[in-house]
């Protein structure tokens, strides 16, 4: 029987949130005093990207192929729509920091590049003077105090701190690749390379075939990459990358079904319409009419909260 992966779009365990696309929320991971190991049932969150800044003890990260057994410190990133859970011991210490995607794409517009880079899940542990572990979990708090208070310019401080934070985690990354492509296993590069074409191509615009031949491998050894670092096939990557377009068409502009069809290159309408069912669970229309109530709601709470107030679930 395969495993029932749960979604949620709030954070882990509630199933009826409605966060808005300025959510931010930052939690301590902090020893519990217990016996016995505990941690997160793998599961996925539709519009929410997660960091876990883990300081001490074991972890098991539940993401991949196989699970990951992780060496602390390290910083784990779980893009939007990535299967994920762990195992902690009782030990482990450290801090977890949740933000909408809307917000990351906006905050990161100007450099597009990191939000390609960072799309996949990655574990990273080999930091370098000048991006020390230290120096992103002070990141991180400054976010977590920023957040709560109720400074003038709130939202530009948190935006520089975002900013700052992921160009630290996108060099940490280029340094970690630059160590992986001089090693026998070159399954990290590959992929990178891969999503990086992936991104940067129009929907339908190359087969599986064309992206294996750009790496000068096989559709076969493409695959197994990709299930091997994200635990998807070849395809399945591609498809989300047309389901991530047809998501800014629908919540960001005003284009008919009929016109994001024909941007993303689908045959007509109705196509367009059964394969963005087939993996949402949702015409276009629908999806389209909850993300402006759930805007809308989010608008509502907004205007009667207390404007100091960060946001919470």
């Amino acid at each position: 029987m395969p495993k029932q992966i749960a979604h949620y779009n709030g954070l882990y365990g509630d199933t009826k949130a409605q966060v808005s696309h300025t959510y931010i929320y930052s939690q301590l991971i902090s020893p519990r005093n217990r016996t016995t190991n505990w941690g997160l049932k793998p599961h996925l969150h539709g519009n929410l990207y997660q960091l876990f800044f883990l300081e001490a003890g074991q972890a098991t990260l539940d993401a991949v192929a196989e699970p990951m057994e992780l060496s602390t410190p390290c910083v784990v990133l779980i893009p939007a729509g990535a299967v994920h859970g762990f195992t902690f011991s009782p030990q482990v210490k450290g801090r977890s920091l949740t933000v909408a995607e809307a917000l990351l794409d906006t905050i990161l517009q100007v450099s597009p590049s990191i939000l390609i880079e960072l799309s996949s899940v990655y574990v990273l542990s080999d930091f370098t003077e000048e991006e020390s572990f230290a120096e992103l979990l002070a990141l991180e708090r400054h976010i977590h105090a920023e957040m709560h208070s109720q400074l003038p310019e709130r939202q530009l401080a948190l935006n520089g701190y975002f900013k700052l934070l992921f160009v630290k985690l996108f060099r940490l990354l280029k340094h970690q690749e630059r160590k992986a492509a001089g090693s026998s296993n070159r399954n990290l590069h590959y992929f990178h390379e891969f999503q990086k074409s992936v991104a940067r191509a129009a929907p339908f615009e190359k087969k599986i075939a064309d992206y294996a031949r750009e790496l000068n491998i096989t559709p076969v050894h493409l695959n197994r990459i990709c299930h091997a670092v994200k635990g998807k096939s070849a395809l399945e990557i591609v498809n989300a990358n047309t389901i991530r377009r047809a998501h800014n068409h629908l919540v960001y502009t005003s284009s008919s079904i009929s016109e994001i069809a024909y941007t993303l290159q689908f045959a007509d309408s109705g196509y367009f319409t059964r394969f963005f069912r087939k993996h949402t669970g949702l015409s276009p229309v629908a999806y389209r009419a909850r993300a402006y109530r759930d805007e809308k709601r989010a608008a509502e709470a907004g205007s009667a909260a207390h404007p100091g107030k960060a946001a919470s679930v």
